[in-house]
């Protein structure tokens, strides 16, 4: 019997398809993570530095 190059195991299949599961959940994590902190360097400082700048005024 000539074996295929088709033929995949399902230990194999069940691996790779736990893989994209998890890739799906880290991406959605590095989305929330990137939502939920500044992109800013130095948000206080600055925040600090506009509130001395409308003081001096």
């Amino acid at each position: 019997m000539k074996k295929s190059t088709n033929v995949v195991s399902l230990a194999d299949a069940r691996r790779l398809k736990n893989h994209e599961v998890k890739e799906e959940k880290l991406d959605a994590m590095a989305e929330r993570f990137e939502a939920a902190m500044p992109t800013k360097a130095t948000p206080v400082k600055d925040f600090l530095r506009k509130k001395k700048n409308k003081k001096k005024r």
